[in-house]
């Protein structure tokens, strides 16, 4: 049987389709109308999401800042009590267990939201003995409103208008205690709102009445995940066999200079030694065409590369996808030959932002 975020009812209500494939395994809606429909939702209005489906775990304890420190490539040292930062935790080889958001709640206590809880759970359970730490299920609902008209609509009910990039806040909203985040999933403006599961129907419903007027609706995780590839944000499956945060583009997240970490030695390791892959943006020459994952990029009859995510950009009118590619072919512009469904086709290897590269649009 399949997990069930607390809105399940609610994507009932709404008539969603859901997500489909082997190894997922939570009934999570895919859509709710059609890609195309709700990608121009959020790309010109706001809709909103539910990502039950990621954990929120509690850090507390005299020694929590110690342990974080000790697990995360990124440093803590960089924010304070009312930020949040993006960060990987890899293991002693430096490949990825889980891509993260660290909440900063207090002085001792800090929150994680990522994908692979249990993973996690006892990675820092094996790295916490002798320390003074607490680790809890914090059992968040969440719904992320995303799009140019969040702000606006959130204001109904919360002060949040100084709210910055990658911050967060404690609320009262519509009478539910709320942690509201402001980080994005999308490329654009964008807030999470974390309450407690027996407030989840209630949260669905005030977003509703809050963003009548703008006519926001819920979208999916297919569109979700469609939005973000344009966005050029990763996604587990880019993390791809044998890789390290330097070769997905997270080298800006490794604070070598912080001290020890776990994962620090090998990274410093790889970085000397030359990578020899990295994660780049790739179009298909014919926007008809989208790849698959695990599809192989090819140049001179060698495989060079392979695909770890794609899909159409409904903004951006083209068949995009990410992929490894062997480091010496890994040049923006290079041509290579695409193996899908038994037949060839080119794909031009890019840059791999489609859509707001500067960030004025999630940070406006």
């Amino acid at each position: 049987m399949k997990l069930q975020t607390p809105f399940f009812y609610k994507h009932l209500e709404y008539r969603a389709r859901w997500m489909e494939g082997p190894g997922f395994e939570w009934e999570l809606p895919a859509c709710y109308s059609t890609l195309e429909q709700e990608s121009r939702m959020v790309r010109e209005k706001a809709g909103f999401i539910d990502y039950g489906h990621q954990y929120t775990l509690s850090i507390a304890g005299k020694d929590a800042l110690r342990l974080l420190q000790k697990v995360l490539v990124n440093d803590l040292g960089k924010i304070s009590p009312g930020k949040a930062i993006y960060s990987t935790i890899v293991n002693d080889v430096g490949t990825v267990i889980d891509d993260v958001i660290c909440f900063w709640l207090d002085e001792n206590l800090f929150l994680l939201s990522g994908i692979r809880k249990q993973q996690v759970t006892a990675w820092l359970k094996r790295h916490s003995e002798g320390m003074d730490v607490y680790l809890v299920d914090a059992g968040h609902a969440m719904l992320a409103v995303q799009g140019p008209k969040a702000r606006e609509i959130l204001q109904k009910a919360v002060d949040i208008d100084g709210l910055a990039y990658f911050s967060h806040m404690q609320a009262d909203l519509n009478g539910m205690s709320a942690l509201i985040g402001r980080v994005g999933f999308t490329g654009e403006l964008g807030y999470e709102i974390y309450v407690r599961p027996e407030h989840a129907h209630r949260l669905w419903d005030t977003i509703l009445e809050l963003g009548r007027e703008h006519a926001i609706a819920p979208y999916g995780l297919s569109t979700g995940a469609t939005l973000a590839l344009e966005k050029g944000y990763l996604r587990l499956g880019d993390f791809y066999e044998g890789s390290t945060p330097l070769e997905v583009g997270l080298g800006w997240t490794v604070a070598f200079g912080k001290g020890d970490f776990i994962g620090r030695e090998a990274l410093l390791k790889r970085k000397s030694d030359g990578l020899q892959t990295k994660l780049m943006g790739f179009e298909v020459d014919d926007p008809q065409i989208v790849a698959s994952v695990a599809d192989k990029l090819i140049h001179e009859g060698k495989v060079v590369g392979a695909v770890t995510r794609s899909g159409y950009g409904y903004t951006v009118k083209k068949s995009i996808g990410l992929a490894w590619v062997d480091r010496i072919h890994a040049e923006e512009g290079r041509s290579l030959d695409l193996d899908h469904d038994n037949r060839r086709m080119k794909v031009k290897l890019v840059r791999r932002q489609w859509y707001d590269p500067t960030n004025e649009r999630v940070k406006s």
